[in-house]
């Protein structure tokens, strides 16, 4: 195995992750969500990997530190 591949096999891995960690969050957040402060999945997943900070910017601000790298 190349060294290449063994970097893209990481990558992925970690990306699945992420999205299996953010899933989670978003379903425990889900029953607290109201028309106001709705956020899709794929909005929480697109600020979380599009984020350098480890929050997700909310009227309640949640932050969620131990769950992304």
């Amino acid at each position: 195995m190349e060294i290449s591949d063994f970097i893209n096999q990481f990558l992925k891995i970690k990306e699945k992750d992420i999205e299996q960690k953010v899933w989670e969050l978003w379903l425990v957040k889900l029953p607290q969500m109201t028309s106001d402060n709705y956020m899709s999945f794929d909005e929480m997943l697109d600020i979380v990997k599009n984020s350098d900070a480890k929050k997700i910017p909310q009227k309640n601000e949640v932050f969620i530190d131990q769950c992304f790298f």
